[in-house]
């Protein structure tokens, strides 16, 4: 890959991650946030092994029905790389001690999903050319974004109603924290895959759906500087919110 096709393909990842970090009242720690990055960059390896095994059990794309191109988008590549993006950015950040706005979620999502488009990136463009880059500029890579952001935002509305003791409401937004980035993913693959002018058209109109959802998203949260981390600290053993000497979860002492 030359310098120039490395520009374009790490350029809107860059771009984008500056806009979701400008946004933040409070700012993250770069380190936290570049090791949310390395997160999402991790999350495409398991996500290509798995996408692998599970295109065995399936035809090759060009002999697949409706059905079974709908299944394979959506359970093959969907929800295998929201799954693998979502279980590092709950186990990196979920219990941070940092994490104590709506808005931090969002971030650190948007920076685990712009690890794993940066990284795919990379590969395209390398064996496509800067064509390929121009255009998932503009699609692929903000797409993935605004994955990360519906992610996020379902993953902090899960963590703020735990931390204010409604269980059933936290376990909701924690089921759609995967559920909703799946889907959206989702149309959005199969919309390219079926590649009917019928779908062309639709995957248009729903992109741009997409983003301006997103973009409202971002400055809703980024203006909501509430904060609900409780005035002590988690247990560093399992996680749990403490409002004492001992963790009421696991027992241990909270120093």
């Amino acid at each position: 890959m030359d310098f120039l096709s490395f520009v374009v393909a790490i350029l809107p990842v860059f771009l984008i991650g500056l806009y979701i970090y400008k946004n933040d009242t409070d700012k993250e720690s770069s380190k936290f946030l570049f090791k949310m990055f390395m997160y999402g960059i991790l999350s495409c390896f398991p996500a290509a092994f798995l996408s692998l095994f599970i295109g065995n059990f399936f035809p090759a794309e060009g002999d697949m029905n409706f059905i079974q191109m709908f299944l394979y988008v959506f359970i093959s590549i969907a929800l295998v790389e929201e799954f693998c993006k979502w279980i590092l950015l709950y186990k990196g950040s979920y219990n941070h001690s940092e994490f104590d706005t709506l808005y931090d979620m969002i971030v650190y999502a948007s920076f685990v999903s712009l690890g794993f488009a940066c990284f795919e990136n990379i590969l395209y463009v390398s064996d496509s050319g800067i064509a390929t880059g121009l255009i998932r500029a503009v699609t692929a890579v903000p797409g993935h974004v605004c994955d990360g952001i519906l992610m996020g935002s379902y993953l902090a509305l899960a963590k703020i109603n735990m931390v204010r003791g409604n269980r059933k409401l936290s376990n909701k937004y924690m089921t759609l924290s995967l559920f909703i980035p799946v889907l959206t993913h989702g149309i959005y693959d199969f919309c390219l895959f079926w590649g009917s002018y019928l779908f062309v058209a639709i995957f248009s109109i729903f992109v741009i759906i997409l983003y301006i959802i997103c973009i409202k998203k971002v400055k809703q949260y980024s203006n909501n500087d509430l904060k609900f981390r409780y005035k002590n600290k988690y247990c560093p053993y399992c996680g749990t919110l403490v409002n004492s000497s001992y963790c009421p979860k696991c027992g241990n002492k909270n120093n």
